[in-house]
């Protein structure tokens, strides 16, 4: 009997230790919360599962203009990222027409051309306005390809256009973009404004302070050209015929070309010198006598560009020369035949 009592009393309790175990189950699932998927509608503040944060949609990416792209004049051709903040759906990319106009969603064609990009923004912000399309809009713009600017042309290492995005440029920054002046460049660079017929010519020089003075401003539309420098020739009996750059258009005379070549050869003829000119009524030739000009008896003279220095052979001294090696030569050749 005390060993019946024993197995129930056992029974009894594994079955009580079972329904408490059943009923924490229960109950721990019941405060669990529900699953993301499962969740129909969003808890209040103060649930047992806590706040609920809710995404927020991401403010559409604004490109903001470059502000030293603010005076420049907009042209036909450039391209221009166009955004109109709040509204994505109206920022576009757009190209200028031949007629200075942009499409737009909603306003069509504005007209741009000739506005500086402040100017081209407060347009498109009225055409906004004016057709009750929004309220209170804010349009930026960038201009991300340029078809105008200022063309550089001649002896520049990279000819071509180059924009200025400021109200204003400065030559040497130009000039620098074009890679600079080629080594035959001149110093002499003219600058045509549009809607000028006069020409603006400003001269390059090796002194800073001076050069300092050519830096000029210039201006979207304008044409860029620098001149090709003058060279003189030196020609004949001098012992290095060359062509030489003139680095400035004038101070290159006769004796200064010959010592630019190193001087006449020992056969030079010296008093018969000739500058070979052209000229607008032909080829022009100009005696010039260095041995007096060397001796300070007679005046320089001066050169100007593609001028030809001549020195001649003096045929006496040639004929001279030419009898005395052959008299050494016969000299030498009986002295070995003596020996």
């Amino acid at each position: 009997m005390r060993f019946g009592c024993g197995m129930g009393r056992t029974a009894l309790l594994f079955s009580e230790l079972t329904l408490t175990f059943f009923a924490a189950t229960v109950v721990a699932q019941t405060a669990a919360p529900l699953s993301p998927t499962s969740q129909n509608d969003a808890p209040t503040a103060d649930s047992a599962t806590g706040p609920v944060h809710t995404a927020v949609e991401p403010k559409p990416v604004v490109t903001v203009p470059n502000s030293g792209q603010a005076s420049y004049k907009i042209a036909p051709g450039d391209s221009l990222d166009v955004t109109v903040f709040g509204a994505p759906d109206l920022s576009q990319k757009v190209r200028v027409t031949s007629d200075g106009e942009v499409y737009l969603p909603l306003v069509n064609y504005v007209h741009v051309a000739g506005l500086d990009v402040q100017e081209a923004q407060a347009a498109i912000e009225n055409a906004l306005k004016k057709g009750d399309f929004l309220t209170s809009p804010h349009v930026s713009i960038f201009v991300s390809e340029y078809a105008n600017g200022i063309v550089v042309m001649g002896e520049v290492v990279k000819p071509g256009i180059y924009p200025v995005t400021a109200s204003k440029g400065m030559l040497f920054d130009i000039l620098t973009e074009a890679g600079g002046p080629t080594p035959n460049a001149g110093q002499v660079v003219t600058i045509t404004h549009r809607g000028d017929t006069n020409q603006q010519t400003v001269f390059l020089s090796h002194d800073p302070k001076i050069d300092m003075e050519a830096n000029v401003p210039v201006y979207q539309g304008d044409t860029i050209m620098v001149s090709k420098a003058g060279m003189i020739f030196v020609v004949g009996e001098v012992v290095s015929p060359s062509a030489f750059i003139m680095e400035s258009k004038s101070g290159y005379t006769a004796l200064k070309a010959l010592a630019m070549a190193h001087g006449p050869t020992r056969l030079a003829k010296l008093s018969q010198a000739i500058i070979v000119r052209q000229t607008p009524q032909g080829v022009k030739q100009i005696p010039v006598p260095l041995d007096k000009i060397a001796r300070s008896k007679a005046p320089d003279t001066e050169l100007v560009a593609d001028d030809i220095l001549l020195v001649p052979l003096n045929h006496a001294k040639s004929a001279a020369f030419t009898a005395v090696t052959m008299a050494q030569s016969v000299a030498v050749l009986g002295a070995t035949r003596v020996w």
